[in-house]
């Protein structure tokens, strides 16, 4: 009887870009030059650690104004991987969690969170390789 292990690596890579205005529109990301922090309650914050032999690195905030809750992300960086996206999740399995970006970006930009996300259970943004099922990093919001 044989029995088929499947692998937990993240082996093929794309090269992650900054964003800019010009690629931000395509991401679902916009640059932290456009985001305001006027009227805006920081509720949370976490910075990122790498996961396993994969290095990541950064900070993230949770924002709230009215109704609508905002993460913005600073100086974001992680080891290239396919199909990386962020997601919002209870623990760093990503069980019950939501996505929140298509694509993972690098640099300085913010994501509105969509009403399906909750914050109050969901504490860990994850970078997650989506194709294989493997976490890259993550950040506690605290």
């Amino acid at each position: 009887m044989m029995l088929a292990v499947g692998l937990t690596a993240c082996n093929k890579t794309e090269e992650l870009q900054p964003v800019t205005p010009t690629n931000s529109s395509t991401t679902g990301n916009m640059p932290i030059t456009s985001f305001d922090t006027n009227g805006q309650k920081l509720l949370s914050e976490g910075t990122f650690s790498g996961s396993g032999n994969y290095t990541v690195s950064g900070n993230v905030k949770l924002y709230e104004k009215a109704t609508k809750r905002t993460l913005v992300f600073t100086n974001i960086k992680s080891s290239n991987g396919p199909d990386l996206r962020l997601y919002l999740s209870e623990d760093k399995v990503a069980s019950k969690f939501v996505e929140i970006s298509g694509k993972l970006n690098v640099g300085d930009y913010f994501v509105e969170l969509p009403t399906t996300a909750n914050p109050n259970n969901q504490k860990f943004v994850l970078i997650w390789c989506k194709q294989f099922s493997v976490l890259f990093g993550s950040a506690e919001l605290k």
